[in-house]
């Protein structure tokens, strides 16, 4: 499947708590549209001020770190 636009960062956005889990029932994921069957690892990423989350899979989760990790960069070079 495609993934949906730019990968989003947990910097900056509005992303809260992210909580790796086993999924308990089928459930997609939230960038590419897998489905992340019963038993299999994922990440829920909490959406601030509301009880419900974004589930991703193991390889989105992968960009989302590295997307983060390249915002954290900028800023760190700002503050320099």
């Amino acid at each position: 499947m495609s993934k949906r636009g730019k990968c989003p960062s947990l910097i900056g956005s509005n992303a809260g708590a992210v909580k790796p889990t086993v999924a308990k029932g089928k459930r997609g994921c939230h960038r590419c549209d897998e489905e992340i069957l019963k038993g299999e690892k994922c990440f829920e990423v909490g959406i601030p001020n509301t009880m419900g989350h974004k589930n991703y899979c193991l390889s989105c989760m992968g960009e989302i770190v590295i997307q983060t990790q390249k915002d954290l960069e900028k800023i760190k070079q700002l503050a320099e």
